[in-house]
């Protein structure tokens, strides 16, 4: 690959690449030119392993995935994972049960519906932890402070050989936030929230899937030069 100024992609999966927990084939197409093209890629996403396996085998596309909102890296050519930080607190998880909440738990996360913010907060502070809240549209992820997307996101960079300014991400939500901040360009699909939008450097003209394939045309065809200038399917903004 020739001297470029995006050598590497890092993408949401629910409401960026797929849609409904489905990746169209045009999208994995256009996933598999951007490596091939000598750029590294990136999943990230707040599901838990076996949420994605269960609606997403083509891991192997990615250089790397990051599970549980930055939590877990894992290397898809070797399976093997890092835990990026400590593990789910099991007295949290006792105590929300205890609340009435019964949580998603992965190797580091707790998660559950948006409706028991309050009820998650005050069990971490009752608990005293050191964790915080992300929501991320309907759900609210609890995590140790400190780790989030970027820091996930980061992780992987630096095990490819890759930097933050040399990344373009794309999200749709507000977990996502952190990520497109990190990135040397931050991408909004078009379906993307309003703040997510606002706070990205480009915005997609179509939605989820079919955003990345445009996103990926724009970066194999002159890395993204023309929709930086304001012109092409991407919006212009910042980067």
């Amino acid at each position: 690959m020739g001297l470029v100024r995006f050598r590497a992609l890092a993408c949401d999966f629910d409401g960026t690449i797929a849609t409904d927990g489905a990746v169209a084939p045009a999208t994995l197409t256009a996933l598999e030119g951007v490596r091939a093209s000598g750029r590294k890629l990136l999943l990230v996403t707040g599901r838990t392993g076996p949420q994605l396996e269960a609606v997403f085998g083509e891991w192997d596309v990615f250089d790397r995935v990051v599970l549980e909102n930055g939590a877990l890296l894992v290397d898809p050519s070797t399976g093997v994972e890092r835990l990026l930080c400590a593990p789910v607190s099991g007295h949290l998880v006792h105590e929300l049960r205890r609340r009435g909440v019964a949580p998603t738990v992965g190797r580091a996360i707790c998660a559950a519906g948006v409706g028991h913010l309050e009820t998650i907060r005050g069990a971490i502070r009752d608990l005293d932890l050191p964790l915080h809240t992300v929501v991320n549209r309907g759900g609210v992820v609890v995590l140790p402070v400190g780790v989030s997307k970027a820091s996930g996101t980061d992780s992987a960079l630096r095990e490819v050989g890759e930097t933050a300014s040399a990344c373009v991400a794309a999200g749709d939500a507000e977990n996502d936030l952190p990520m497109l901040g990190l990135a040397g360009c931050g991408v909004a699909v078009a379906n993307a929230l309003a703040e997510v939008k606002a706070a990205s450097d480009l915005v997609t003209s179509r939605p989820d899937g079919a955003g990345i394939v445009e996103l990926a045309a724009g970066l194999l065809a002159d890395d993204l030069a023309a929709a930086l200038a304001g012109f092409g399917g991407l919006g212009s903004a910042r980067c």
